[in-house]
């Protein structure tokens, strides 16, 4: 990067300390650098001309563009083969001595990225006391104010950019979401990785990699190519011993799981035992690092069996870091916002608010909910308007099939007829144990005055969203914050927000 830093300085160009790397032309504001590469349906030099009247103050093209793009214009510097420098050129743009003060940790796989990412983020924060931030599906930066983001692992000019950015906040720690999609394309290279977590390989994403194999082998990139500090592996996974393999001459190796074969591997975090109950989950776990065996019991106010899992995956990630962890700090933790979020009052049913909006999801949440139960389950759930019109009577039917009462309620009808969508619902339905209350407000209300102490509700579908799409408007809607409140008037002033 120092040679195109000193062409920028030619062209007689002065960068703000807030300039910044932009490959996205709508995206360019005063002071920035604009990125103009060749990508697979889009040449970025025809966005030049857009970029410079935004206010970028200088262009890094790629010779692979159209130069009658930017033919005799000011700034524009050509830098040859720049797709394949980019990663290069950001890491030395924005992180200039090459060193992050904070652990980067990176977790893959099908499923529990989430999860594992804002668990440890929570972790992190509780054991030493300083902000930590996560780049994920539902949100990037401090767990504490989470901003949208628009992909699981953004492009690799922004990765460094947000370390930069928490690295100057000082920051504790950054756990990131790794997709597949991001492996293959390279959103991370160049970035130090401090553990990487695999938690497990299923179905998913082959329109994009075409067989398990290919998908697979994107996921183990992580390891064989990003070679981690530390691999934290879920070894019950096939693709997670097979991983282990690959880097035990190059990696240390922290193995994770309920089988007995975790135990075969030098470091392990081994699940002895779990237990379900109304407030969340029981773990007993044993470890072993450095040969030294111990074990403790955590208690955590979490529903579903499979945060066993990402439990362990987080308890291995904070000894391979050397947090002073407790078992008192797991008690501490929280749900994934809009993840199997519980929100407890006494003398009230447990509800459960969650983002479930496809049948194999649904289906997930009512048997993680149920095991926790001594009493019966209630869902709440609608299925969304001009989208997958066949999966309705199937949610319907498994609705009706785990829960003891169902209500039938508008999740984002768009411009669809509400009615159309309910009645694809009840196709699937054979009983009478449901009814249907339109406005979500109301069938939360109607669910909490009915159900008992001992009972549960999953309200399904929202889950972290804080909007609701009615016809053509988009409707300001925060399932969890109304949740909170309605269980809260419900113990304070007889039920009135």
């Amino acid at each position: 990067m120092a040679r195109y830093r000193t062409a920028i300085k030619k062209a007689q160009v002065v960068l703000e300390p807030s300039a910044r790397l932009i490959p996205d032309s709508r995206q360019v504001t005063p002071g920035d650098i604009f990125i103009a590469t060749k990508g697979f349906d889009q040449d970025g030099s025809l966005y030049i001309n857009s970029a410079l009247e935004l206010g970028a103050v200088a262009i890094l093209v790629s010779d692979a563009c159209d130069k009658t793009s930017y033919h005799k214009l000011d700034n524009v510097i050509l830098v040859e083969g720049l797709e394949k420098k980019l990663a290069t050129i950001a890491k030395e743009f924005y992180v200039k001595d090459q060193s992050v003060p904070m652990p980067v940790i990176g977790v893959t796989g099908t499923n529990g990225k989430t999860s594992i990412s804002h668990l440890l983020a929570q972790l992190s924060q509780i054991c030493l006391q300083q902000e930590s931030a996560v780049i994920g599906t539902i949100g990037t930066g401090s767990i504490n104010d989470l901003q949208p983001s628009s992909n699981t692992t953004p492009g690799v000019t922004e990765i460094y950019r947000l370390i930069k950015q928490f690295s100057a906040k000082n920051y504790g720690s950054l756990t990131m979401e790794v997709s597949s999609h991001a492996l293959d394309q390279g959103r991370i290279e160049g970035l130090d990785l401090d553990v990487a977590i695999f938690t497990n390989l299923t179905l998913d994403h082959l329109d994009y990699h075409g067989n398990m194999e290919s998908y697979f082998n994107a996921k183990a990139k992580l390891f064989t190519e990003y070679l981690p500090k530390c691999a934290v592996l879920n070894v019950d996974d096939q693709y997670g011993r097979r991983i282990a393999d690959m880097v035990a001459n190059q990696t240390r190796v922290v193995a994770f799981g309920q089988s007995e074969s975790v135990k075969a591997y030098s470091d392990y975090v081994f699940i002895r035992g779990f237990e379900c109950h109304v407030h969340g989950l029981s773990i007993d776990i044993e470890w072993q690092v450095i040969g030294a065996k111990e074990t403790c019991f955590l208690q955590l106010p979490i529903y579903g069996e499979f945060n066993c899992l990402n439990l362990a995956a987080v308890f291995a990630t904070a000894l391979t870091l050397n947090w002073p962890i407790v078992a008192a700090h797991f008690s501490q933790l929280r749900p994934v916002p809009g993840r199997l979020e519980l929100f407890v009052k006494p003398n009230l049913p447990v509800a459960v608010v969650d983002y479930a909006h496809t049948p194999d999801a649904l289906e997930q949440s009512l048997l993680a909910v149920r095991k926790h139960l001594t009493g019966e389950l209630y869902v709440i759930f609608g299925c969304g308007g001009e989208r997958d019109v066949s999966k309705r009577p199937i949610m319907g039917k498994l609705a009706e099939q785990h829960a003891d009462h169902v209500i039938i309620t508008n999740d984002n009808p768009r411009t669809e007829s509400e009615d159309t969508i309910i009645a694809d619902i009840e196709a699937g339905m054979s009983g009478n144990n449901y009814q249907i209350i339109k406005s979500r407000k109301e069938a939360i209300d109607l669910a909490l005055r009915t159900a008992t102490a001992s009972d549960a509700i999953l309200i399904a579908g929202k889950g972290h969203e804080i909007y609701q799409v009615i016809g053509k408007e988009s409707i300001d809607y925060n399932e969890r914050d109304y949740v909170e409140k309605a269980m809260l008037a419900l113990t304070t002033h007889g039920g009135m927000i």
